[in-house]
């Protein structure tokens, strides 16, 4: 499995507490570690997510669907 390693998350979250950023955070990358190569050993600079949830999505579906953008992206990299 390669490494997976991310230099700098930011996300953009309005509503949410710190303690409710923090955990989100941790949960996407952990999901994308999770998800194993997923850069495939490439060197991706950057992604950029504009995403909407449901006003009535709470952390662990926002850090789900979040990484499932990723993952969509990485893929889609030649």
């Amino acid at each position: 499995m390669s490494e997976v390693r991310i230099d700098r998350l930011t996300l953009q979250v309005p509503g949410l507490t710190p303690a409710e950023g923090r955990r989100l955070a941790l949960q996407v990358a952990a999901g994308i570690a999770t998800a194993g190569a997923a850069g495939g050993g490439r060197d991706i600079p950057t992604l950029r997510l504009d995403l909407t949830a449901a006003p009535s999505a709470g952390v662990d579906a926002l850090a789900e669907q979040v990484v499932a953008e990723v993952l969509r992206q990485v893929r889609r990299l030649p």
